[in-house]
């Protein structure tokens, strides 16, 4: 699958701004993790390093209104949005950007991220040189921005299960 249509809109991979292909898999479903996610994708993006530096983006072109806020966690970096139709989307990759001060403390990983109003990004160092970058992406519905936290019946951590690549998407 090239092209990949979720309640924010149509998903874009971009390379240095300008639109790349990319093959989109359909995730396994985890019945314990995220049983109410309705997409679950791995998207990956092959690119090969040229000892310059570039950005691979996943963004998502909405015709809504949403609000956004990051959710990462352990070598996941993850972002999640919300739109006015109570659906919530959330766009992981897996990555640890740890740093004090300017001095990067992990080195397990070559390339940084970067989180945009529309998506997340991988930034490819010079010195990178991993060939191949995935998102993991997950939707779910009826989930609002002002929801109140339930610890129990709380369905928008699905979503951030659901966009974990390390999950075996």
């Amino acid at each position: 699958m090239e092209k990949l249509i979720t309640p924010f809109g149509e998903i874009k991979i971009l390379t240095d701004g300008k639109t790349t292909s990319f093959s989109a898999e359909e995730g396994r479903k985890l019945d314990v993790l995220c049983p109410h996610v309705l997409g679950r994708y791995r998207i990956t993006v092959q690119f090969a390093p040229d000892g310059e530096e570039h950005t691979i983006a996943c963004v998502f072109q909405s015709d809504c209104s949403y609000k956004r806020t990051p959710e990462s966690g352990e070598r996941l970096e993850c972002q999640s949005f919300y739109n006015d139709r109570r659906f919530k989307l959330s766009i992981g990759l897996e990555c640890e950007a740890y740093y004090i001060g300017d001095v990067r403390i992990s080195d397990k990983y070559d390339y940084d991220v970067g989180y945009l109003e529309n998506g997340m990004s991988f930034h490819i160092k010079s010195d990178t040189k991993i060939q191949e970058y995935v998102f993991g992406i997950s939707w779910i519905d009826n989930v609002g921005w002002d929801d109140p936290i339930d610890d129990i019946k709380n369905r928008g951590v699905e979503t951030w299960y659901g966009a974990d690549p390390s999950l075996t998407l």
